[in-house]
């Protein structure tokens, strides 16, 4: 059940911050539309959203600096996967709903465009937390992908009808889908590669022994409100 988890830190990652995220995802959007500025924006957006960033409110201007110093890496990730992206989306397509040889091969074009989709997703998450060059970002978007195959593909398949379902909705996707991408991505990314993350709203060392002590337990969300109004402004 790692997923689900990696999957709900991602999502409160972004709605710490929502409106930070939702500058930086609208700006994705811009960039991704001028199309030279894309792959270096999306480091970019991987790099603010970096979990271990928690606790210290993301600033526009660090985007921008990432996105001018992530130039080349950016683009080198981005020649060795969106083309084929492309290739394969356009095979699957075209050869969707005919009969005959290039039918055959579209199950193994559509698990091609799955891996491929997750793995460029991992090298940027590299390129934008770890700020790895363009090698290390694919060896360490393999090495996640190795680690864990089936979470990989699970999450692809899981990300890929999210971005349906909020492209079908239009705001959701325009306001917050980049970010959110980038936070699960990053989350299993750390994860696998076994970074330590710091959450912010944990509870200190020693609130944590004494719950395991059982020494003055949280008040349950029922008992909460039976206490008097007196008891409760104390």
């Amino acid at each position: 059940m790692l997923l689900p988890k990696l999957i709900w830190a991602g999502l409160r990652d972004m709605f710490s911050q929502f409106m930070m995220f939702a500058l930086l995802s609208l700006s994705w959007w811009f960039a991704a539309v001028l199309i030279i500025p894309g792959p270096p924006a999306t480091t970019a957006l991987m790099s603010v959203a970096d979990p271990r960033r928690l606790g210290a409110a993301a600033e526009f201007a660090e985007a921008l600096d990432t996105l001018k110093a992530s130039w080349r890496r950016s683009w080198g990730i981005a020649f060795f996967t969106i083309p084929f992206l492309v290739m394969l989306v356009w095979n699957l397509s075209f050869f969707g709903g005919v009969e005959g040889y290039f039918a055959a091969m579209v199950p193994l074009w559509t698990i091609m465009f799955i891996l491929l989709f997750i793995v460029s997703l991992y090298a940027f998450s590299m390129a934008g937390t770890m700020e790895s060059g363009t090698k290390n970002a694919f060896r360490g978007a393999m090495y996640v992908l190795i680690s864990r195959p089936f979470m990989s593909v699970f999450l692809s398949i899981f990300l890929l009808l999210l971005a349906v379902l909020m492209s079908a909705m239009v705001l959701p996707m325009l306001l917050f889908g980049p970010a959110l991408i980038a936070c699960i991505v990053n989350r299993v990314t750390l994860s696998v590669l076994g970074e330590n993350i710091v959450d912010p709203d944990a509870p200190t060392p020693e609130r944590a022994e004494e719950r395991a002590r059982g020494l003055n337990p949280d008040p349950g969300l029922l008992s909460r409100f039976r206490r008097k109004p007196e008891q409760r402004n104390r």
